[in-house]
């Protein structure tokens, strides 16, 4: 399962392997505003994602 948490919210099942590089192309996000967790442990663009695994983008905040 794919979710994004941010001004966004949504989730949708992943349909087959990929690379989280490609899911963030197809997701139109921008990788330098999300941390990315693969099943609760924090990831890079490169990692592997299947079917069975939990993806979460949590969109970066800042402010005064």
């Amino acid at each position: 399962m794919i979710k994004v948490v941010g001004r966004e919210k949504y989730t949708r099942e992943l349909e087959s392997r990929t690379s989280l590089r490609d899911l963030i192309s197809e997701l139109g996000l921008n990788e330098n505003h999300f941390v990315m967790l693969v099943n609760g442990n924090p990831a890079t663009s490169d990692e592997e994602v299947g079917k069975d695994d939990d993806v979460v983008f949590l969109e970066i905040f800042s402010g005064g």
